[in-house]
C-alpha cells in the first residue's frame, strides 16, 4: 500500500488464522465474531431417509457448507452408488471435497438462483434432494417449482441467532450470510463510512434492507476470495 493507514475490518464469522495474518502484512486488521450458531438436526426420521437416499443414484443439492457439514461422518455407506450433485461454488464444493460422501459433481454455480438456472438448463425433471437448514432462502426451491421439477426438502441443521454489541468503529464489516447480517443489524448499526463486504448477491439483497453503505460482493461464495476483494478495495482507494 502507499499509504501507512491501517484499516479495522470486522467479520461476523470466524476467520482462519492464515487469511488474518495476510491482511494484515496489508495493513489490514481483522477482528472476528461469529453472529450465528449452527447446530445439526439429526432426528431419527432424517437418520431413516437419508440412508434410504444412499442406497440410490440420488440428485441432490446443497447450497451451504453447513448442510454438507451436517452429513459428514453420520452416513457413510462404502456399497452407496454414489449422488449427483449440484452445489454452489466455494465453501459449499471445498465442503464436499472432504466430506465421505460418495458423489459426483453434476453443475455449480456461484449463487443459488444461477445453481437453479443450471438445474433447469439441464431438464432435470427430478424428484431432487435438497439439503438445507431452516432458514434456507426461497429461490431455488421456488424457481425449480415453477419449472415443475419436484423437490423434497430436508431440513439437516438450524441457524440460530448470536447477536453481540460491536462497541467499535470499523472500516468495513464482512457478511457471510442472510442470517447473519439479520443478526448483526439487530444489535449493531453502522457509521456512513464503513463499508460492507458481502460474500455474494444473496446476503447483499439482505444487507439492502438493512443499510444504505456502500455494498461490494466477491467474485465467488468463499471466504478468502471475500477476504482478498476486502485487501484489494482498502489497496485502491489510496
Amino acid at each position: 500500500m502507499p499509504s501507512n493507514k491501517r484499516y479495522r475490518i470486522f467479520s461476523t464469522k470466524a476467520v482462519d488464522q492464515s487469511l488474518i495474518t495476510m491482511a494484515a502484512e496489508q495493513n489490514i486488521d481483522i477482528e472476528a465474531k461469529g453472529f450465528i450458531s449452527i447446530q445439526p438436526l439429526i432426528t431419527d426420521n432424517l437418520k431413516q431417509r437419508i440412508h434410504q437416499l444412499f442406497q440410490e443414484k440420488a440428485t441432490v443439492i446443497f447450497t451451504s457448507a453447513n448442510a454438507v457439514d451436517a452429513l459428514h461422518g453420520h452416513y457413510l455407506h462404502p456399497d452407496s452408488p454414489g449422488w449427483n450433485v449440484y452445489c454452489l461454488e466455494g465453501a459449499t464444493q471445498q465442503a464436499l471435497k472432504r466430506t465421505d460422501i460418495r458423489h459426483r459433481i453434476t453443475g455449480t454455480a456461484a449463487n443459488a438462483a444461477s445453481l437453479a438456472a443450471e438445474i433447469i438448463n439441464n431438464n432435470e425433471k427430478g424428484p431432487l434432494v435438497f439439503f438445507c437448514g431452516n432458514k434456507r432462502r426461497d429461490e431455488l426451491p421456488d424457481l425449480l417449482q415453477q419449472h415443475n421439477i419436484t423437490v423434497e426438502e430436508l431440513v439437516v441443521y438450524e441457524t440460530t441467532a448470536t447477536p453481540a454489541l460491536t462497541g467499535q468503529d470499523y472500516d468495513g464489516v464482512l457478511f457471510l450470510s442472510p442470517s447473519a447480517v439479520e443478526s448483526f443489524f439487530s444489535v449493531n448499526s453502522l457509521p456512513p463510512h464503513t463499508v460492507c463486504f458481502s460474500i455474494g448477491p444473496t446476503t447483499a439483497r439482505a444487507l439492502q434492507e438493512h443499510t444504505n453503505n456502500k455494498i461490494i460482493s466477491s467474485a465467488s461464495p468463499a471466504l478468502d476470495q471475500l477476504v482478498q476483494t476486502t485487501i484489494l478495495y482498502f489497496n485502491n482507494i489510496n
